[in-house]
């Protein structure tokens, strides 16, 4: 009966779900996965095609080194799976002078010596046409920043993880 022994047991297979299994696989323990609908389904937090990534988040400097590890772990995925899964183009973060978010992404930034750009609305127009900003905002612009192609990371922390010797059962 140790064949139906698990080390860990992973419930729900998504974004998050998803890459445990992944882990821990690759780790050597026997894994389950288990997901109540299809692997991909649009009723989780990880539905739809992208989701954006920056490393300088606005809700706490504390963010930043496992943002860095964050990066390292997606590009080691694209190597293994043989698909890319990070693009790098580029974000903009911001809002009010004083508000919370420019201010903590600025704050995050220069805290962890994150290359960034402080723009003024204007700026961010004059810069970038297709974006009509409030000339009174301030902007962060992180050169790192971008998108994950979140449903291609789903399945391919799958596909790693089937090929670590992880289960996965769905439906």
């Amino acid at each position: 009966m140790t064949e139906n022994r698990f080390d860990a047991i992973v419930a729900g297979v998504g974004g998050m779900g998803s890459a445990t299994t992944f882990h821990l696989a690759g780790r050597g323990g026997r894994v389950l996965g288990l997901e109540r609908f299809d692997v991909i389904h649009p009723f989780g937090s990880s539905h739809g095609l992208t989701r954006i990534i920056r490393l300088a988040y606005s809700e706490h400097p504390s963010y930043v080194p496992l943002l860095r590890r964050a990066y390292e772990l997606w590009h080691e995925l694209e190597d293994l799976d043989g698909r890319k899964l990070l693009f790098t183009t580029g974000s903009l973060e911001g809002g009010l002078p004083d508000g919370d978010v420019f201010q903590g992404a600025l704050e995050a930034a220069a805290l962890h010596h994150i290359p960034h750009e402080a723009l003024s609305g204007a700026e961010v127009t004059k810069r970038w046409p297709a974006y009509r900003v409030p000339p009174d905002f301030q902007v962060l612009f992180q050169a790192d920043g971008g998108f994950l192609a979140s449903e291609d990371c789903i399945l391919a922390h799958v596909r790693q993880a089937l090929a670590r010797r992880g289960e996965i059962h769905w439906r």
